[in-house]
Formats: C-alpha cells, sequence, structure tokens
C-alpha cells in the first residue's frame, strides 16, 4: 500500500491514500501458468492454446493412408476416408486436440486441456490405455520421433515455451531450445535427424530447421505477427506446407526447405486455411476452414495445387446412444431473446455450439455460445447443466437436461434482469473492441451484433487495426451497423506500442501511419507523436481515447516510471481536454487507473471516464463484449449512437464490469452537471447482481465517506451529507474488496462501478490544495516517464515527443 498524507481539502481532514483491499487492487490473476516472456497472457491463451469447436480442426492424417485423425467438440475422433464416418476415440470430461500419430500407427498423442493447465496425453489405438505427460507447467504440440522411441512436444517449466524431447520408455526429458517467448509445432523431417518448427517472438513469427545431432538452428521462413503459422513436413520430401496471411486471409503454401528462396501459394480467392497436414502419401493436404456460421469444415487439395475438396462426414459414431436437445431463451414475458448460454455434461465436459462460434471466458473456464431464441443440439446420452443469462443485471439461470436415446429434451429459461437500463433512461456502451484479429475465423458486424443483443449491450466501437505488411478489417472503417437498438461502429486504433494506443471513434479515412514505437520496425520517420493522431481525429470530428493503460498498483504515481507504461499519454491528457481514458478494461482492475484519472481531474481537466472491454468477436479465448461498459443517460430521448457518444464526451453517466449507480447531489444535480459549493445531500441508488461490499464518496480524489454495499441480486438506496470545497469534483464508487470466484453474469472478478465527475462551481473548476499535490505527482511522473523514453529512443531525435514533456510541464508549473 501507498503511504497516506494528510490533507484538508474540504474541511475535514483526511488521507489522501484509499484503504483498499490488496487483493482486488492488482491485477487479477490467469487461469493458465503465467510466462515469464510473453508480454499480454491473454494473446498466449488466444493463439498458443488449443481451441475448441463443434466441427473438425487439427486434422493429423494416419501413416496407413486409411484414417484421419481431428478434434471435435473437445475430443478425437478418427475418420475412415473410404466411408466418411468419425468414430469418437476419446470421452474424457476435458478438452482434447491437437493429434499426432506414432510412425507405425499404433499410437495417437495429443493435448488434453484441463481447463486451468494443459498436458500431453499418449494413447494406445488397439487398447484404448491412456498415459500422461502432465508437467505443472503447460505442455504443448506433441510429435514422434521417426523411430518412435521419443516424444517432442513444448513446454513452459522453464517460464518460457520451449521444445523438450521425452524418452517414453525411460520418462528421460531433455531441453532442445531456449529461445524466448514460444517454440511449438514441432514437425519431424524425412531421415529423422531434424525438425521444424514455429518459434514465436513478438512482432516476429518463423519456421526453423533444427538438427537435433549438430545443434544447428536456422530459419527457414519469417512473418511478423502471424499467430496462425503452423506447418507440416512431406512424408519423404523436403517440402513444408504452412499457413500464412494476405491481408486479412490466410492461404496454404509450399516451400522446399533446401531452397526457401522460393514458395508456391496452393489456395485461391478468399480463404482462411488452418492447420494443414500432409496426407500419409504425401499427394495431398489436409487442412480446415470456417464457414460463415463459424463452423469447421475439413478439406483436402493437393500438394501441387488444384481444386480444393471438402471431405463431408456422413455420420458420427460416438460409441455412445444419442438424442436431441432443444434449449429456449426467453424473456421475462415469456417472448424469444438472445442470450449467452453455457452447456455442459455432468461431468464438466462443454459442449460447443453447432450453429456458431464457441468462446471460452478466461476467468471462470466455462465455455458459452450465443443462442437467438432457440437452439437444437445432437448430443450423447446423460444430463446435462445449462446456465443462461444475459449481460451484468440478469442473474444465472440455471437447469438440467436428460438426453435420452431416440427423443428431444427440450429446456426454456425465463431471463428476468434486475435492473433494466432502458427502462432507467440509459443506454450501454462498450468503446473498445475489434472485430478480427487473427482469430481461428473471420467474423463480420452481424457476429458483433449477435453477441450484443445477448449481452444487453445497446452500442460499441470496433477498432480497425494493424499487423505490420496487413490492414485487419482496413475495408470497413467507418462501417455502422444496426439490427434494433444495438449499433455497431467500425472505429481505428492506432497502435504506437509504447507511446499508448489511442481509439478513434468516429472516423471513415485512417490515421496513418497505423504503427510506430522504439519496440516497433522503423518503416518512416521515427519522429511521432500521439498529438499528431489526437490532432487528426479532432479536425474530423472523432472522439480520441487512451484505451488499456493496464496500470498495475494501487497508486502508479507511487513509482510511474514502472506502472504508467505510455510514453505518449500523460502529458496530452495533462494539455488537453477532450480525451477519453479507459478507466475500466477487461483484462486488469481498475484501481490504478483511477487514481491517474483522479490527478487528472484535479487539473480541472474535463477527462471523461470510458469503458472499453478490449475484446475480439473472432478470438474463443476473450470476455463478452460489454465485459466493461459505459451506462450513459439518454438526453431528449436521443438514442442513436452519436447522441449517445457525445454525452459519454460530456462526462455523463457511469462506468461499470456489474453494478448500476445512480448518484445524485443536491435532488437533481447528475454526472456531467455542475452544483455550487457547500453543505449538499447526496443520494445513490446502486443495484447489483453479485455482492459489492464497499461505496464510497470521492471529494477530489479522496473517500469523503465510505458505506456498506450491496447484496447479491438486491437494490439499495443510500443518502448522505458531504462539505463541498470552493473547487473540484464529487463522484461515487462502489465495488468488492475481494475478488468473485464466479462473478457470472458479469466476467471481471472485481464489480467494480464509477460515476462520471459532477463539478462543483463549473465545469473544470479546482481546489488549490488538491490541484497542487497532483500537479506535483505529474510531474515527477513527467520526468520518470520521459527517462524512459530517452532510454527506449536512444540517440534517435524525438523533438515532437520532448516537446510534449516540455509544455506539460510548464503548465504544471502555471
Amino acid at each position: 500500500m501507498t503511504a497516506c498524507k494528510p490533507s484538508k481539502v474540504f474541511n475535514i481532514l483526511v488521507l489522501s491514500c484509499i484503504a483498499i483491499a490488496p487483493q482486488a487492487s492488482a491485477q487479477m490473476p490467469d487461469r493458465y501458468p503465467e510466462l515469464n516472456d510473453y508480454g499480454h497472457q491473454i494473446y498466449f491463451e488466444q493463439h498458443e492454446l488449443p481451441a475448441m469447436a463443434h466441427g473438425p480442426t487439427d486434422p493429423a492424417p494416419a501413416p496407413n493412408g486409411k484414417t484421419l485423425a481431428f478434434a471435435a467438440q473437445g475430443w478425437i475422433w478418427l475418420l475412415d476416408l473410404s466411408r466418411n464416418t468419425a468414430t469418437r476415440m476419446t470421452d474424457s470430461q476435458y478438452v482434447d486436440s491437437r493429434p499426432r500419430w506414432s510412425p507405425e500407427g499404433k499410437q495417437l498423442a495429443f493435448v488434453r486441456d484441463y481447463g486451468s493447465d494443459t498436458g500431453i496425453v499418449v494413447r494406445d489405438i488397439e487398447s484404448g490405455k491412456e498415459r500422461s505427460i502432465n508437467s505443472p507447467a503447460l505442455d504443448l504440440d506433441p510429435e514422434f520421433s521417426a523411430d518412435g522411441e521419443y516424444l517432442f512436444y513444448a513446454n513452459s517449466t522453464t517460464g518460457s515455451v520451449d521444445l523438450w524431447r521425452h524418452h517414453l520408455a525411460s520418462g528421460k526429458e531433455q531441453q532442445l531450445s531456449e529461445l524466448d517467448q514460444v517454440e511449438r509445432n514441432i514437425r519431424r523431417v524425412p531421415g529423422g535427424a531434424a525438425f521444424v518448427y514455429l518459434d514465436a517472438q513478438d512482432p516476429h513469427r518463423s519456421l526453423r530447421l533444427h538438427d537435433i545431432e549438430s545443434g544447428k538452428d536456422e530459419i527457414i521462413h519469417a512473418e511478423t505477427l502471424t499467430y496462425h503459422l503452423t506447418a507440416d513436413v512431406h512424408p519423404e520430401l523436403p517440402l513444408i506446407v504452412y499457413s500464412a496471411p494476405i491481408d486479412t486471409d490466410y492461404h496454404l503454401w509450399t516451400m522446399d526447405i533446401n531452397d526457401t528462396r522460393v514458395r508456391h501459394r496452393l489456395t485461391d480467392g478468399s480463404r482462411y486455411a488452418l492447420t494443414p497436414s500432409f496426407s500419409a502419401s504425401g499427394h495431398h493436404v489436409y487442412f480446415v476452414e470456417a464457414d460463415d456460421n463459424r463452423q469447421f469444415h475439413l478439406k483436402r487439395i493437393n500438394t501441387y495445387g488444384g481444386e480444393v475438396q471438402t471431405l463431408t462426414i456422413e455420420d458420427w459414431d460416438y460409441g455412445a446412444a444419442t438424442g436431441n436437445a432443444r434449449i429456449s431463451v426467453v424473456d421475462g414475458q415469456g417472448r424469444p431473446t438472445t442470450a449467452r448460454v453455457s452447456l455442459a455434461r455432468e461431468n464438466g465436459h462443454p459442449v460447443p455450439s453447432p450453429t456458431d462460434a464457441t468462446y471460452m471466458d478466461t476467468k471462470t473456464g466455462r465455455t458459452y455460445f450465443y443462442v437467438e431464441g432457440d437452439t437444437k443440439l445432437s448430443l450423447p446420452v446423460g444430463r446435462y447443466k445449462v446456465e443462461a443469462t444475459r449481460g451484468f443485471f440478469t442473474p444465472v439461470q440455471t437447469t438440467e437436461l436428460t438426453v435420452k436415446n431416440g427423443s428431444e429434451a427440450q429446456a426454456t429459461l425465463q431471463l428476468t434482469p434486475i435492473w433494466s437500463a432502458q427502462e432507467a433512461g440509459y443506454a450501454s456502451a462498450d468503446y473498445h473492441n475489434h472485430l478480427n484479429g487473427d482469430g481461428t475465423s473471420r467474423a463480420k458486424h452481424e457476429d458483433a451484433l449477435r453477441a450484443m443483443a445477448g449481452e444487453d449491450l445497446e452500442h460499441t466501437a470496433l477498432m480497425s487495426w494493424n499487423r505490420w505488411e496487413r490492414r485487419i478489417d482496413r475495408d470497413i472503417l467507418g462501417k455502422r451497423t444496426q439490427q434494433g437498438s444495438h449499433v455497431v461502429d467500425q472505429g481505428q486504433e492506432v497502435r504506437s506500442h509504447f507511446h499508448g494506443h489511442i481509439g478513434i471513434i468516429g472516423i471513415e479515412d485512417p490515421y496513418e501511419p497505423w504503427f510506430w514505437g522504439p519496440s516497433n520496425p522503423v518503416l518512416g520517420d521515427p519522429n511521432l507523436a500521439n498529438a499528431d493522431v489526437i490532432d487528426y481525429a479532432k479536425s474530423i470530428g472523432a472522439f480520441p481515447t487512451f484505451v488499456h493503460p493496464g496500470i498495475p498498483s494501487d497508486d502508479p504515481l507511487a513509482n510511474p516510471g514502472v506502472s504508467i507504461r505510455m510514453i505518449d499519454a500523460l502529458h496530452e491528457l495533462i494539455l488537453q481536454d477532450g480525451i477519453g481514458f479507459e478507466v475500466i478494461s477487461g483484462w486488469d482492475g481498475p484501481m490504478g487507473n483511477v487514481q491517474l484519472w483522479y490527478r487528472l481531474l484535479n487539473l480541472g481537466r474535463a477527462v471523461p471516464g470510458i469503458s472499453g472491454t478490449d475484446g475480439w468477436v473472432d478470438f474463443y479465448r476473450t470476455p463478452a463484449l460489454g465485459t466493461a461498459r459505459n451506462f450513459v443517460p439518454l438526453r431528449d430521448g436521443k438514442d442513436d449512437f452519436d447522441s449517445v457518444l457525445a454525452a459519454t464526451a460530456a462526462g455523463r453517466g457511469f462506468l461499470s464490469t456489474g453494478p448500476a449507480l445512480l448518484f445524485t447531489v443536491s435532488s437533481d444535480a447528475r454526472p456531467g452537471d455542475v452544483i455550487a459549493t457547500g453543505t449538499r445531500d447526496w443520494s445513490l441508488d446502486i443495484t447489483s447482481t453479485s455482492d459489492v461490499d464497499r461505496v464510497e464518496i470521492i471529494v477530489n480524489g479522496q473517500v469523503a465517506t465510505t458505506h456498506t454495499g450491496v447484496a447479491a441480486g438486491k437494490s439499495k438506496t443510500l443518502t448522505g451529507t458531504v462539505n463541498l470545497p470552493a473547487g473540484g469534483w464529487i463522484a461515487a464508487r462502489a465495488y468488492s474488496t475481494q475478488w468473485l470466484d464466479d462473478p457470472w453474469p458479469a466476467m471481471l472478478k472485481q464489480p467494480f462501478a464509477h460515476s462520471q465527475p459532477i463539478w462543483i462551481g463549473e465545469i473544470g473548476s479546482t481546489d488549490p490544495d488538491a490541484f497542487s499535490a497532483s500537479a506535483t505527482d505529474l510531474a515527477l511522473a513527467l520526468d520518470a516517464i520521459e527517462q524512459r523514453a530517452r532510454e527506449a529512443y536512444g540517440d534517435k531525435p524525438m523533438d515532437k515527443l520532448y516537446s510534449r514533456f516540455n509544455l506539460a510541464r510548464q503548465m504544471l508549473e502555471q
């Protein structure tokens, strides 16, 4: 905790630190073991861990040429290629994927995902006996050696995902690589003395060739941030096939290992071809691709190109009787609605959607999908647990289904919210998400709108973004799509790494360049600053926001050189109004972010607090859209996107990861309004589906009064009196001091809500003591941040950036 400093800024002695339980103030932990050298855990989980889908993924042709193993519905299946019949091989409660055959075809190795860890399973085909290779760390991507005596795999025991070799008879382990970040997707080369593997070191992703005997290791192909750069090696020739992108597409390519200067593109048109694998003869390449409903299909193409064939699985043999299930979701009046649904077998095995993408909640481990009215599934007989919800204020409804042979089980879940934003005169908005970002399939605005309907979220800004040579979703920048009350606006995220990313809402022509920074490749003049981005946004009438500040500590000003990671943001927030600051994101706790926000408000800067989940519609391991959202009061009944955005920019409403928080002072003054100084009454209505144990009234960044919160599923009205200083602001916040094991229907483990400020006297007024303390803290922060910038850039001329530091200091001195 930070040290407390006494102050008298509102006529009573208070402490300028805020007493917060340490557990609830730092960044929230992840379910899977973290790596020491991987920048963002969510990227690792999304791109390196296996996906779950209803249709076939991870094709692995058997050495006999007659059978193909694949993953589907969380199990491993064997496909008879002559009859197109798939037989389920595994039946565990966990999620199995990424199968690979032993050379003689008698064993199959695959990844088993336990929901918080992954391991390797080696299964004997004839007997069904399984043996496990499962360290406390992550274990991924098995591959047998040519003689079948060893199993190569990836393991994160060292804190980095490296390549290892496991002797199957003795269990002896040997580490084969020690590069940074991730090495996985091992594929042996004919002859048995070498293998090809994926090396992922942000921003580079490469295919490397490793000679086991000599230890020689070299790059044979390189891309930038190509997350599906997975390869396979021909069974007889020095030939590889791999998946690599062109803009938003993914195509298959072949390359001679002995002459890597030339590559051959196999697929044409608009493709999203993933996980290629050679047939046993080497004459064909199997791969998978999702359709418009984001359901995967098994496909095949000749090794030297030609027409793509779709292999239709005619029969799915579960090895058990099956039946049908129909799940319906209705609102409080019994009308069909759209909702988030989680379905699992009695033993916990998750069930994916047969008609839409299936997601995983990274905080609770649940899989879920969206149901529009109802959905029908074919399932093995047995009992199933169904959970359904719809946004923050709809308590989770749970029921059981018993699926019987030859009949249809039915379940209807009625979803009634405990608070309605629409009935209260509010619109809900999430101002920072993405449509496509190298997920397992393409997403469209219609997919986002379905998810928004299932989360009772009305507006979202999806950000097009750049991956160096690729411009994902560039063609739809400025597109706006509406279905009913739900609106998607396609904005831009300028990814000036290390400087601080900027979201631009309401833009049609992109700001150029899309990225820069000392850790990025230099593809132009590095003398750039975020001031140019903000000026451009304002010049076209767009709204700029600093997104995902990711401040890890309770008070970032205690150690700003470490805690404030954006080197080109703080001075702009000091110098300019009209910039949003993302107080709540879907990845970390907000307590550090609010402390920086308070200092800016104390300077008189009318900085609107923004909520942005930073989720992806095309990712399968991601928080739901609307995990962090603004609730904005409607003015004159206007609920269109631009009117709500304008009210957000004016600092109206409240931000939340769960609770509803309606704050008024002097009977009718609400966030964004102005009130007079003196003794004032306040009132706070709070509603939450989960326990919120603390409510605080904040004046100029300090806790004026503390109150007991509200129990789960309840509403409460709090009232009180506060003596206000001559200038500054007042706000309310509510939160849980302890993380929740299960935050559903919300998805962040710490329920948190914060009103926008109500200003005292006039918008931008200040209290001298609060201004002075904040200016001192921010001036020290500027020094520390500029020092980091100079260390990062060295002798590069960064006049634009450094001049902004000087201007901000001058402002603070005045």
